[in-house]
């Protein structure tokens, strides 16, 4: 694997670490429920500690209205009715849950659970914890990231880390401190946990603790992850939380072209909203999603290729709009997505063994050039990454054991590098080695292959197997 993949995935690990809650053994969290409140939960019973609530649960009742939230908190007396975040154009706090949550697929009843758990918030009719709302990026025992102190902010922070989690699951590995649905690991109690689900998973590893609540072990000292899912079932089931979702225009077209309810996407999970820039229009679907604009009709995303176009800012990040639906490669092997972002075109393609990875702007231009994944580069294996100078960007590819990559820079443009000239660039420090960026594409010489730097020459001799370096003149 390129070493710059490995210390791009090093940075992402650090980070998702550094937003858990985790703390260390017998650093219990304060608990923000009164003693009264304490005492009414112990009566609400226990729950499974192996499967705390089901992957249903956690991506459900998408349907839910900020109305709905707002009757909720004020049934129980909470600060947060008459609470506006002026750091969100003055929201209401029942309207940053609903539409947080539902950004990232989850349930907002489960958020307003993760509140009362972390901070007390939606039984008091004080403002204490405010800042701390979710728990998210305040580390137990120890203050919260500025980055993420404020109500609105730890209720983003809060649904998108918990949707991070949920896609490492979903992709099959674990989640970044090693939880994994069927996998049997320690809690900080400690106990001995087997989550049955994704979702139980994931609260396991924004909370590393059962606490309470559970029927088969755990600690007295605080709630733990056993009082999330307590309180979410009362919450959930206290009240008739959402309604049927709506689906019409050309969004209903392309749904029933694709089954409908049992065909990929089943059943919705939203109404038709207004997308954040206000341009389009979407619904979100358990499997997936189906995205319109005027200009470019309305087209399904769904598995992994939507999960790396929703790690990337949806249609607010470098790629838009999708403008295709899900496709199947030329040779049968991989699936992909069209996008278009203004004039800039991009894509996604995946294959089994590659995962999901975006090109986009004049490196997809060129690829499209070179004949996609059937010429000499094959599947993408990174999304685009700016190199270390800063000047440049790049995608690195593969096709059988072969590597390449697509180079560009504002002076030199896009050209690609592969095989074993690849390999003797990457030898001699990338871009940052004497011989610069590429220039041109791999061409043929009498003695074999070549390509031009923008101080020398690769050339590969096809008689020998070895590749020299030929500098220019100055």
């Amino acid at each position: 694997m390129d070493s710059r993949l490995t210390f791009r995935s090093l940075v992402w690990v650090l980070s998702a670490v550094l937003l858990t809650t985790s703390c260390g053994p017998g650093d219990f969290p304060e608990d923000p429920r009164s003693e009264e409140l304490i005492a009414l939960d112990s009566a609400l019973g226990s729950v499974d500690m192996h499967n705390l609530m089901s992957d249903t649960d956690i991506a459900g009742y998408q349907t839910v209205t900020p109305d709905q939230v707002q009757s909720f908190l004020a049934s129980k007396g909470s600060f947060l009715a008459g609470y506006r975040d002026p750091a969100f154009g003055n929201k209401t706090a029942a309207a940053l849950i609903v539409e947080r949550a539902t950004a990232y697929r989850i349930n907002p009843v489960y958020i307003l659970a993760r509140i009362e758990t972390e901070s007390g918030l939606i039984r008091s009719g004080t403002s204490r914890n405010l800042s701390k709302a979710t728990g998210c990026g305040c580390p137990d025992g120890s203050g919260c990231d500025a980055a993420y102190t404020g109500f609105g902010k730890q209720v983003e922070c809060s649904a998108k880390t918990f949707r991070n989690y949920l896609r490492d699951l979903e992709a099959g590995h674990t989640t970044v401190s090693g939880w994994k649905a069927g996998v049997a690991k320690n809690t900080l109690d400690p106990c001995t946990v087997r989550p049955a689900n994704n979702a139980t998973a994931a609260l396991y590893t924004y909370t590393p603790w059962v606490g309470a609540y559970a029927a088969q072990c755990g600690t007295s000292a605080w709630g733990g992850s056993s009082l999330v899912a307590l309180l979410y079932r009362e919450f959930r089931d206290s009240r008739s939380w959402g309604g049927a979702c709506g689906v019409g225009g050309a969004i209903l077209t392309r749904y029933n072209q694709l089954g409908g309810a049992g065909g990929v996407l089943g059943a919705c999970t939203t109404s038709e909203l207004t997308t954040p820039d206000g341009v389009g229009r979407y619904n979100h679907f358990q499997k997936g999603s189906i995205y319109w604009t005027p200009e470019t009709g309305a087209w399904e995303v769904h598995g992994l290729i939507r999960a790396r176009w929703e790690s990337l800012g949806w249609e607010t990040g470098v790629l838009g709009y999708p403008t295709t639906g899900e496709l199947k490669t030329p040779d049968g092997v991989g699936r992909f997505n069209h996008f278009k972002k203004g004039a800039m075109l991009g894509s996604i393609y995946w294959t089994p063994e590659t995962g999901a990875w975006e090109v986009h702007g004049l490196i997809h231009e060129k690829w499209a050039a070179l004949d996609w994944e059937r010429g000499v580069l094959g599947y993408p294996i990174s999304g685009e990454t700016a190199t270390p100078d800063g000047v440049g960007r790049f995608n690195h590819f593969k096709k059988g054991t072969v590597l390449g990559s697509i180079y560009w820079t504002p002076t030199t443009g896009a050209w690609e590098v592969h095989g074993r000239i690849r390999e003797k660039w990457a030898e001699l420090g990338w871009e940052r080695s004497t011989l610069g960026y590429p220039i041109s594409d791999e061409y043929a010489v009498s003695t074999g292959r070549e390509s031009e730097f923008q101080k020398g020459f690769l050339t590969f001799n096809a008689a020998t197997g070895t590749v020299s370096v030929r500098m220019k003149q100055p």
